[in-house]
């Protein structure tokens, strides 16, 4: 087939549902929330989102493609600059209609439609299979994934026998309530199922005043409230206290089987509190294993972690390296025919890593 046989254009509210189902028979066919649902959280709620953000591709009338956008809001110096960011995110084709060069079809057509818009497009999830259509349409290489890992002997086995069998990561649901988290206070300690957005949002506007000048990601009480609604989130939070106020917090993402934690999220207003957090979550044997990304070569938060016996490449990110390949973030400005200065924001080189503060709250998987 030849792309005049297909129409390619953008999703509209009419079509959610079209959608959903065709990510809920390929990407999401594992998850147990309504699809639906998941995607007007992610693409249509979405508060950066100006539509439900996505390109789709039809035949015959019927949707066999889509490309999904994660809108996001970044800023430099001012929370009242912000610039508009949009991350790709599920990508589908059906398997008749593959190879049609669909996804840098619609992957052009949203640089078009969204320029006026969104300044800078930032892939988060590329693998070896779509970093060479990433590549052909512009983007450039940040710097690869990894991650900082402590597990015990037992996990690391599980992982060194799934990776040679070829084995994805368990996708269950076993309830966060079966696991080994106790919520409540410990202490200067509070382990709690729900966010609290006002208490990280003033944690977040203090750990950036001490932070380096960088590209980061707009954390307001508006995001959290939002972000955290997640429904198929898998979360708990841990927050430090000190004289009876919040003064730092770790979200943790909890896999399907619940034996392994990945921190999404976290800030502190002073040193010491990711750390004491930490120590909590070791104490208590609540994971197998931990991640955290590492991708910002963080050197204050690389010396917390190494006292507490963390790696800066474990298992984790060895196995996804074998299994999936490098995994580099991408960049490059939405506007299709972009000149050098568009490559800067606020004086800082997008393609350059250090011009970024970047957790992994900020994919749209998290």
């Amino acid at each position: 087939m030849k792309h005049s046989d297909y129409e390619i254009g953008l999703c509209q509210v009419d079509q959610i549902s079209d959608v959903a189902g065709l990510l809920g028979e390929t990407l999401w066919a594992k998850h147990d929330v309504s699809h639906a649902s998941y995607f007007r959280w992610k693409y249509h709620l979405n508060p950066y989102a100006i539509q439900p953000m996505g390109v789709i591709a039809v035949h015959d009338g019927s949707i066999v493609a889509f490309r999904g956008y994660f809108a996001t809001a970044w800023y430099v110096d001012s929370l009242d600059d912000t610039t508009a960011v949009l991350v790709p995110g599920d990508t589908v084709v059906r398997s008749d209609h593959r190879r049609n060069g669909l996804s840098i079809a619609m992957g052009n057509l949203a640089m078009e439609r969204f320029a006026s818009s969104y300044r800078i497009l930032l892939s988060t999830s590329a693998g070896k299979t779509s970093i060479p259509g990433y590549l052909r349409m512009g983007f450039v290489p940040l710097r690869n994934k990894s991650y900082y890992q402590k597990s015990s002997l037992v996990r690391d086995i599980k992982v060194i026998l799934r990776g040679a069998l070829g084995q994805r990561e368990v996708t269950g649901d076993l309830p966060i309530d079966g696991a080994r988290i106790s919520f409540g206070d410990f202490g200067t300690i509070k382990v709690s199922k729900d966010p609290r957005p006002q208490d990280m949002a003033r944690v977040i506007s203090g750990d950036h005043q001490q932070a380096p000048r960088r590209i980061s990601l707009l954390q307001d009480e508006a995001f959290f409230r939002w972000r955290f609604a997640n429904p198929k989130g898998r979360y708990v939070f841990y927050f430090s206290k000190s004289a009876g106020v919040i003064q730092g917090y770790l979200v943790m993402m909890v896999s399907g089987d619940s034996e392994q934690g990945f921190i999404v999220d976290y800030g502190q207003t002073s040193q010491g509190h990711i750390g004491r957090i930490l120590d909590h979550i070791a104490g208590r044997k609540e994971f197998d294993e931990v991640n955290l990304l590492n991708i910002n070569r963080d050197e204050p938060l690389w010396d917390t972690l190494k006292t507490r016996r963390f790696r800066r490449w474990g298992l984790h990110g060895f196995v996804k390296t074998w299994v999936y390949g490098n995994r580099p973030l991408l960049v490059r400005p939405t506007k299709p025919n972009c000149a050098e200065a568009d490559w800067f924001l606020s004086g800082l080189d997008i393609r350059d890593m250090d011009s970024w503060h970047f957790k992994h709250i900020c994919q749209d998987d998290a």
